[in-house]
């Protein structure tokens, strides 16, 4: 697991040449400090694939599995060719990155603390053993909770490959339920900076 705070990063040092038509295709689409952690993220990534590949940055390729739910392509992003026995996962929220590699599925997210009224307004969408752990916590700590409840929900939707299009609460992914994680994956709270909530999904190689 790798952490990568973008504001410690001069963006006039950046080297965007590694990065391929998609990669810039996407980040024009972002504005000022979402490009830069997009573009920084990437870079990373590219980073520490190469050697552990034997690859060039520049060299690495990319797709989207198909979605196991819908069948789109917008599944797990993965690597081309030989390299696909290789996972990866990449999150990225209020300049912190977070990029998980890994011998088997894995998936990874980090989020800054939402604002107060978000936790009222998505937790509707999560699984009921999830909502009851958000409510029963104190008011001062509500936003807390559900941070870390909602980067293990995401971690674990992005290592199964749906992301959170769908079936937010069809698994609890709750922090006092562990006996009702989801069959096979192992999920932990990632220690990060203050503010931010970090979780990661991996598949276990024998569930």
């Amino acid at each position: 697991m790798w952490a990568l705070r973008v504001v410690d990063i001069n963006a006039s040092q950046l080297d965007v040449s590694a990065l391929d038509a998609e990669e810039r295709r996407r980040a024009g689409l972002l504005q000022n400090g979402d490009r830069l952690n997009y573009i920084a993220a990437h870079i990373l990534l590219r980073d520490l694939l190469g050697p552990r590949l034997g690859l060039a940055a520049e060299d690495l390729a990319f797709h989207r599995e198909p979605c196991p739910r819908c069948g789109g392509p917008n599944g797990r992003p993965a690597l081309d060719g030989d390299a696909r026995s290789t996972h990866f996962s990449i999150s990225r929220s209020g300049g912190l990155v977070l990029i998980a590699l890994a011998s088997a599925p894995v998936g990874v997210d980090v989020e800054i603390f939402a604002h107060d009224e978000t936790p009222s307004e998505v937790s509707s969408l999560l699984h009921a053993d999830e909502r009851s752990e958000i409510a029963s916590a104190a008011p001062s700590k509500r936003i807390e909770v559900f941070a870390r409840l909602w980067t293990r929900k995401e971690a674990y939707l992005k290592g199964i490959g749906t992301g959170i299009a769908h079936d937010l609460d069809a698994d609890c992914l709750g922090t006092r339920q562990h006996g009702a994680l989801p069959h096979g994956w192992t999920v932990l709270d990632v220690p990060v900076a203050s503010g931010y909530a970090a979780a990661a999904a991996i598949k276990r190689r024998h569930a």
